[in-house]
This record gives C-alpha cells, structure tokens and sequence, in this order.
C-alpha cells in the first residue's frame, strides 16, 4: 500500500505541465503531500489492527507472521488446510495456528545455538527439520517445492532479522506472493 501511495505522487508530479508547475507547483504539491500522508495514516493504523490481532489469538507477533504465511499461501495455491473460523473479527484457523507454533519452535529450539546463524550445518537441519514438520502435518495436502520454498524464505528471513529489532524487520519484509 505505501508503495502505491508512493508510486501515486511520483505518477501525478510528472503529469504536471510546466506552467502548471510554474504557477501551481506549491498547491499540487501541498495536495499531493496531503493526500500521501493521509495515506500513510491509513497504513499505520492498518498495520497497527494486525500487530494487536495476534493476542487476541493467543500468538507472539513472530507465530502470527508465520501463521499469516501458511495462510497465504494456502489461499494463493488455493488448497484446503483446516476450518477458518471468526472470533473477535479474527479469523482463526486452529490447523495453521498450531502448525506456526510448531515451526516457531523449531526455529527457537535451533537459535539456542551458539552462533547458529553462522552455523551452515545448523541451519541446513533447521530446514529440514521445518520441512519435515510440515510434511507431518500435511501441509500442502500435495506436495509442492512452490509452497515449501516460499515457507523456507520466510523462515531464511526470519533468520536474518533475528537480532535486537527482528519484528519490526521481520514484518517489513514479509511477503507471501514472493514479489
């Protein structure tokens, strides 16, 4: 959304002739500061509703973004994986719920490591450990590298940002769709 906003105001400062540049330029481009602020109002308190909808479901804000994963991707390579329910405006499904605490836990179980980012033999078992939890737990109901490899992104980006500020890094570069 940010970078729609972004790329709006780019989009619209081109299409301004040279006189209306001239003439106007301080009221577009007070219009269009205007407007991409509101819009980045509207992010931060959308983003705001996610980060407190993980307590009301019983999650940490790392199992949440994980839960959110295996959701997406569930509904992107549109396979059934348990029963989504509503509770509270959330929805809920207890399938995903408990299989983001089981990879949560794997992944906490591998960072008790010392220096296990830097630990290739580690982290080589930390995704085979992940892949064979999913396995277990039939997700994907079929087989599919896709699904596996854009849940091992996630968890190689996890990783990565798993210092001092790992949520805030975490959600800022998750994505699901893998664009």
């Amino acid at each position: 959304m940010l970078k729609k906003t972004i790329e709006e105001y780019h989009e619209r400062r081109k299409h301004l002739t040279a006189e209306e540049a001239g003439q106007t330029q301080e009221e577009a481009s007070e219009d269009i500061v205007k407007e991409a602020t509101e819009q980045a109002l509207k992010i931060v308190s959308l983003m705001n509703e996610d980060r407190q909808s993980f307590r009301k479901i019983g999650f940490t804000f790392e199992e949440k973004d994980f839960y959110d994963i295996l959701i997406a991707l569930r509904d992107q390579y549109n396979f059934e994986y348990g029963d989504d329910k509503e509770i509270d405006g959330v929805v809920i499904n207890d399938k995903c719920k408990s299989l983001a605490k089981k990879v949560k836990e794997i992944i906490d179980t591998k960072s008790s490591y010392a220096d296990w980012l830097n630990n290739q033999n580690v982290r080589d078992q930390l995704k085979l450990e992940i892949k064979i939890c999913l396995v277990k737990n039939g997700y994907p109901p079929q087989y599919s590298p896709e699904v596996f490899n854009k849940i091992i992104e996630q968890v190689k980006n996890f990783e990565e940002y798993s210092d001092d500020d790992a949520t805030e890094k975490f959600s800022a570069n998750y994505n699901p769709s893998g664009d």
